[in-house]
């Protein structure tokens, strides 16, 4: 059985991904190439979505004024060639209506090299939203069997915070592309994954947007929800365990008193029954059908 080769550790920079060059490429590997731009294509493994438009204008007056200060790095692929990295000069260079762009190409870099250099210069510069680094690091873990700690130190980040990304993949798709556009907040959709009810999340993401709700202020309704979903669940569980006869009791109170009651079980032959009321009056009512005495 073949063995794997061994994993690089990415938060060492970018040029630790990167094969070094034999002795016979180096003189034309580290040479300045000019390349059409059209046949130049993004790197497929880019984990970013979204390019901000104003940011590439803004860097695309720079390189207008002060002339492009560092090539893009490219791989060649027949007889096209994928950006490795530089991307947004890339796409600055293509604003200003350039026909050629400064390269440095590079011939053996595998997919998965492509991939990690892609991610890492992006976490590195914070370029990425949550959503898509929560989508790069599901990559990574699916295609090249990275674990969440191989991940942590190789990226410099805490189990934790590669952990609590990645759960971000488990909100609805319609919460996730609020994320994806900076509409909501990672704190904002990190307090909604305390909620199971996918309709819920959707209607406070909605509501995040709309009336600018604070994170505090959607834990406070998350924390509200997972209370009376738990209550709901103990009540059910309460129930399943009850005796037959002891439910069978409950049931005939709740009918005599024409109100919700619960038993909670405390422990085995002790516990407390909860009935509700809605008004003084009602409470007044329920009162005199359990004082009542009998004949």
């Amino acid at each position: 059985m073949s063995k794997k080769p061994p994993r690089r550790v990415l938060g060492r920079g970018l040029a630790s991904l990167i094969p070094a060059a034999t002795e016979d490429e180096v003189s034309r590997e580290n040479s300045i190439l000019d390349i059409t731009c059209s046949s130049i294509k993004p790197n497929p493994f880019q984990p970013r979505t979204e390019f901000n438009e104003e940011e590439i204008k803004s860097l695309a007056e720079s390189i207008r004024s002060q002339g492009l200060l560092q090539p893009i790095l490219v791989r060649q692929k027949g007889d096209e060639f994928e950006i490795v990295s530089g991307e947004r000069r890339f796409r600055a260079m293509q604003t200003l209506g350039r026909e050629t762009i400064p390269c440095i190409v590079r011939q053996k870099l595998s997919d998965r090299e492509m991939h990690e250099v892609a991610l890492v210069e992006n976490i590195q510069r914070e370029d990425l939203n949550e959503m898509e680094k929560a989508e790069a690091y599901q990559k990574l873990i699916l295609e090249y069997d990275y674990t969440h700690d191989q991940l942590s130190k190789q990226l410099g980040k805490s189990r934790t915070v590669i952990t609590n990304t990645l759960r971000l993949l488990n909100l609805p798709l319609e919460v996730q592309h609020m994320v994806r556009q900076n509409a909501v907040s990672a704190g904002h959709a990190r307090a909604l994954l305390s909620v199971e009810d996918n309709r819920y999340r959707i209607e406070l993401a909605k509501k995040i947007v709309e009336e600018g709700l604070s994170v505090r202020e959607i834990e406070r309704r998350t924390q509200g929800a997972t209370q009376q979903k738990e209550e709901k669940r103990k009540k059910e569980r309460d129930e399943k365990n009850a005796d037959p006869s002891v439910a069978d009791a409950m049931s005939r109170l709740q009918y005599r008193l024409g109100t919700p009651v619960r038993l909670r079980t405390m422990s085995p032959g002790k516990g407390r029954i909860e009935i509700d009321y809605f008004s003084e009056k009602d409470l007044a009512r329920i009162v005199d059908l359990l004082l009542v005495e009998k004949p």
